[in-house]
C-alpha cells in the first residue's frame, strides 16, 4: 500500500491543522493575561518604564492575535501564516524576556520562568502539523535566547555566574542542545502522527476491502440461491409435467380399459337377452299351432324376463356412460328414503315374486337424506336387484336404515350365497370385476356396482360392504348427514 507523503498529509489533515492554528490563538490570550498580571505587578512596584514597555508589547500581541485570528478565517492554515505566527511569538517572547532582565538582575535571562515558554512555543508549532515549522521553532528559539544573553551576559555580576548553576555560556550552551534536542524530539510527533495516519488508511482500506469482499462473497451466494431456486422451480415443473403425463397416461390406459368392457359387455352380456328372445320367437313362429295358450303364456313371461334383463342392462349401460362423460350433475336435496325404496320395490316387484323371496321394508319413514334423487334410485335399484339376483328362492331380503356418527345409513341385506374376501375387492374394479351368475343363473356385467360407487361418491356418500359366503351379503349405503353435506 501507497505510504502517503507529507503533502498528503497536511492535505488529508487540514482542518486539523487549521484546529491547532486556533488552539494557538486560544494560548495566545491565556499568555496575554499572564502578562497583563506581570505588568500589573511591575507598575505598582515603581518600574513605570518597563511596566509600560510591556503593555505595549502586550497591546501589539493583542492586535496580532486578531488579525491572526482573521486571516486564518480567510486562507485557512497556510504555510506563511504558521511559520509567520511561529516568528512573531518567539521574538515578542524574547523581548518580554529581555525587558524584565531589567526590571530583576541580567541573570534573569538565564533564571527567568518565562525562560522554560521556548518550549511551549515550540510543542505549540506540532499543533499545525508541520515538521518543518518545529525545526524553525527550535533554531529560531536557540537563536533568540543566545542573542539576549549575549546582550545582557555582560552586566551579570561575576560572583552570581559562579554561584547559580549553568549561569554562564556553558549553561547556555546546555540549554540551547536542550532545546534543541526537544525540537527533534518534537520533530518526530507529525512523523508518528503520519505513520499512525498510514496505518489508519492502511486499516480502513483493509476494512473496505474485506467490506467489498464480503459483499461480492454475499452478491455471489444470493446468485447461487436465485439459480438454485430457479432450478428447484424448473425441476418443479418438470416433475409436474411428468406427473400430469403420467397421470394422463393412467387415465388412457383407463379408458382403454373401459372401452373393451364396455364392449365386451355390449358384444355379448347385451346380445344374450336379444338372441334369447329372437331365438324363443323363432321357435314358436316356425310352429305355432302346436303350441296352446298356457304354454304361450309361459313363453311370454320368458321373453318377458329376458327384454327386463336387457332393458336393466341397458339403462346401466347409458347411465355409466354418461357418468363417465361428466354428463350426469348432481342436484342435491332432501329426499325420503323410504319413497325410494317403495319405487325401486315396485320396479323389481315381478323379480321378488318369480323367486318368492321375503322383503323385509323396516325403513324409518321419516328417514331423509341430501341426495341426488334420480341419481340413488339408480344405485338403490342395482343394490336391489343384485340382492335379488343372489338370493335363494324362498330367501330373504331386509331393508333398514339407521345413524352412525355423521352418517345417515340405508342397509341392504340378503340371505344369498355371499362372497369372499377377493371377490369384495373386486367389486368396484373394471380391470379385474368378473360377473359372477345369480342363483337362476341371471347373466351380470359388473357394471352396476362400479356405476354405484361413482353415483354415491357425487352424492357424498360411500358404498360399505359386509358378506359371508353361505350367509349373505349385506350392502350399507353412508350418507353424509344433511348439516355435514351442506358444509361440505
Amino acid at each position: 500500500m501507497h505510504k502517503p507523503n507529507t503533502e498528503q498529509f497536511e492535505k488529508l489533515f487540514k482542518e486539523d491543522a487549521v484546529w491547532g492554528e486556533q488552539e494557538v490563538i486560544k494560548f495566545r490570550w491565556v499568555l496575554i493575561s499572564v502578562i497583563l498580571i506581570f505588568i500589573g505587578y511591575i507598575y505598582y512596584s515603581g518600574e513605570t518604564d518597563r511596566a509600560l514597555t510591556s503593555l505595549l508589547l502586550a497591546t501589539f500581541y493583542i492586535f496580532y492575535n486578531a488579525v491572526i485570528n482573521i486571516l486564518l478565517r480567510k486562507y485557512g492554515s497556510a504555510t506563511w501564516i504558521r511559520f509567520m505566527s511561529s516568528t512573531i511569538d518567539i521574538t515578542i517572547l524574547s523581548i518580554h524576556i529581555f525587558n524584565y532582565s531589567f526590571l530583576f538582575k541580567p541573570i534573569a535571562v538565564t533564571t527567568a520562568a518565562s525562560v522554560f515558554l521556548y518550549p511551549v512555543l515550540i510543542l505549540l508549532s506540532v499543533l499545525r502539523y508541520d515538521k518543518r515549522l518545529v525545526v524553525f521553532s527550535a533554531l529560531y528559539s536557540v537563536i533568540c535566547f543566545n542573542i539576549i544573553y549575549a546582550i545582557r551576559s555582560p552586566h551579570i555580576e561575576p560572583d552570581l555566574l559562579e554561584k547559580v548553576a549553568s549561569a554562564n555560556w556553558a549553561g547556555q550552551i546546555y540549554k540551547s542542545a536542550y532545546l534543541l534536542v526537544m525540537g527533534y524530539f518534537l520533530y518526530s510527533i507529525p512523523k508518528m502522527i503520519n505513520r499512525l495516519n498510514a496505518k489508519h488508511l492502511a486499516t480502513v482500506n483493509l476494512k473496505r476491502s474485506s467490506e467489498l469482499n464480503l459483499a461480492l462473497e454475499k452478491q455471489k451466494n444470493e446468485l447461487a440461491e436465485l439459480q438454485l431456486r430457479k432450478e428447484k422451480r424448473l425441476n418443479k415443473k418438470l416433475a409436474d409435467q411428468k406427473a400430469l403425463i403420467e397421470h394422463q397416461k393412467e387415465e388412457l390406459q383407463q379408458a382403454n380399459v373401459t372401452k373393451d368392457k364396455l364392449f365386451s359387455i355390449i358384444g355379448h352380456d347385451l346380445k344374450s337377452p336379444f338372441s334369447a328372445q329372437t331365438s324363443i320367437i323363432d321357435l314358436i313362429l316356425s310352429d305355432y299351432s302346436q303350441y296352446n295358450k298356457t304354454e304361450i303364456k309361459d313363453i311370454l313371461k320368458t321373453i318377458q324376463h329376458s327384454a327386463h334383463q336387457g332393458l336393466g342392462l341397458l339403462g346401466n349401460l347409458l347411465d355409466w356412460s354418461k357418468q363417465q362423460n361428466n354428463l350426469t350433475k348432481q342436484q342435491l336435496t332432501p329426499v325420503r328414503i323410504a319413497t325410494m325404496v317403495y319405487e325401486a320395490q315396485a320396479l323389481l316387484s315381478h323379480n321378488i315374486a318369480h323367486k318368492r323371496i321375503t322383503l323385509i321394508n323396516q325403513v324409518d319413514p321419516m328417514a331423509t337424506v341430501c341426495a341426488d334423487s334420480n341419481m340413488i334410485k339408480t344405485v338403490l335399484r342395482n343394490l336391489l336387484s343384485n340382492a335379488i339376483k343372489y338370493t335363494n328362492n324362498d330367501g330373504t331380503i331386509e331393508i333398514s336404515t339407521g345413524t352412525e356418527g355423521d352418517f345417515d345409513l340405508l342397509k341392504i341385506k340378503d340371505t344369498g350365497i355371499g362372497m369372499t374376501e377377493e371377490q369384495i375387492s373386486r367389486l368396484f374394479n373394471i380391470e379385474n370385476n368378473i360377473s359372477t351368475p345369480g342363483t337362476n343363473n341371471e347373466p351380470g356385467t359388473g357394471l352396476g356396482l362400479l356405476l354405484c360407487k361413482e353415483l354415491a361418491e357425487k352424492n357424498n356418500a360411500e358404498i360399505r360392504v359386509e358378506s359371508l359366503v353361505g350367509k349373505g351379503s349385506t350392502f350399507t349405503i353412508a350418507f353424509l348427514r344433511i348439516k355435514q353435506a351442506k358444509e361440505k
